[in-house]
């Protein structure tokens, strides 16, 4: 299909896949787009339309075209960050009253049982609580060890997306040399 004209359809770069609209007709933007799919399509291009030349083909507006790339991934970004931090909240506040409940009977368990073990064997209240100590530390330390496994990383579609973009943007450069 040829883009010269007005009122015809209009197409794609080369090289860039895009569903043909007729002109006037607005496209969802990037928000909307993942906002109700969860994902970008396949077919969305960060490319405003610009003018074609008389030969058929496109002629570029770089500065638009980065803004509405820019635009693209900030707004993916700011909705996977909103959606980390809900997750966040919604895990956090009823662990950390868990915790302070688990830590409070821990601490009352941990005197009882100094108390009854300095009761009944020859060691005195402080070397227990020393002894004590010393295996929470080590058993921190395990739990530290176990913290620092490899997690997924955060942002999984953004950085789908910023690779695509990094392809994208060296095909260009290798086509305009």
């Amino acid at each position: 299909m040829k883009c010269a004209e007005p009122g015809q359809m209009k197409c794609a770069e080369p090289g860039r896949k895009r569903t043909a609209q007729p002109q006037g007709q607005s496209q969802l933007s990037s928000r909307s787009m993942i906002e109700e799919t969860g994902s970008m399509p396949s077919n969305h291009s960060p490319i405003p339309d610009s003018p074609a030349t008389p030969d058929g083909t496109r002629k570029g507006n770089w500065v638009e075209a980065i803004f509405g790339l820019v635009e693209s991934r900030a707004s993916i970004i700011s909705i996977e960050s909103k959606d980390a931090l809900n997750s966040a909240l919604a895990k956090l506040i009823p662990l950390a009253v868990c915790l302070f409940c688990v830590f409070a009977a821990w601490v009352l368990a941990l005197a009882a049982a100094i108390g009854c073990l300095a009761a009944t064997t020859d060691w005195s209240w402080y070397q227990i609580t020393f002894a004590l100590a010393g295996l929470h530390l080590v058993i921190a330390l395990l739990a530290l060890l176990i913290a620092k496994k490899s997690k997924p990383a955060p942002f999984p579609v953004t950085r789908s997306e910023f690779k695509k973009d990094r392809e994208w943007l060296i095909q260009l450069k290798n086509r305009n040399d």
